[in-house]
């Protein structure tokens, strides 16, 4: 996503996550949460653990003082305290997994224990993007929700995506492609074939 593209499904995606799809379905797009978040994030993490810890030295050599353990108390805290959070951005960056097929929007959570949630594009009825004015700027994500129909209808969630309003329009085309495969709609002239 760093060219400001949406990944399509390499032939190694297809391959992870054939088991996946029904007879005949194909990927289109394969992506996770945006990659400029999570490198900005763990770099910006360890720059600021490094510079806490290098700090003390430079001190002790300006000034002429020794070194003690409190020095190294504001590089311990944030070492301590940022630890849980990096890990968590870790595990969110392989337990999330988006799947955009030519017949449906499937969403992979969890690596050892996986949820899979599946939306057709037929039972599509609206999307949502949110995009956090310091998220976008920062980052360049955001957060869609896929509102579906039927009898119970469900709100599914993509997190943290790079490019979110791209994403939307891909996905847009996907929708109107299918609907119009199936017969419910007719060509739409707004939309530009894939």
């Amino acid at each position: 996503m760093g060219s400001k593209q949406i990944p399509r499904a390499s032939e190694k995606d297809k391959i992870k996550f054939a088991h996946y799809l029904a007879e005949g379905e194909e990927i289109i797009a394969v992506f996770g949460i945006g990659n400029r978040y999570f490198w900005l994030t763990l770099v910006s993490y360890l720059a600021l653990v490094i510079v806490l810890a290098i700090y003390p030295l430079i001190l002790s050599r300006i000034l002429d003082l020794t070194v003690n353990i409190f020095f190294y108390l504001p590089a311990i805290l944030v070492g301590v305290i940022g630890f849980p959070y990096i890990i968590k951005l870790i595990h969110l960056k392989h337990k999330m997994t988006y799947i955009f097929t030519d017949r449906r929007v499937l969403v992979k959570d969890g690596v050892l224990s996986v949820k899979l949630t599946s939306a057709p594009y037929d039972k599509i009825t609206h999307l949502t993007v949110k995009e956090d004015f310091l998220k976008r700027i920062s980052y360049q994500i955001g957060d869609i929700t896929i509102h579906t129909a039927g009898p119970t209808p469900i709100e599914t969630d993509l997190f943290k995506i790079q490019y979110p309003m791209k994403v939307k329009n891909l996905l847009e085309e996907l929708i109107i492609k299918e609907r119009s495969l199936l017969g419910t709609i007719k060509e739409d002239p707004l939309v530009k074939p894939l």
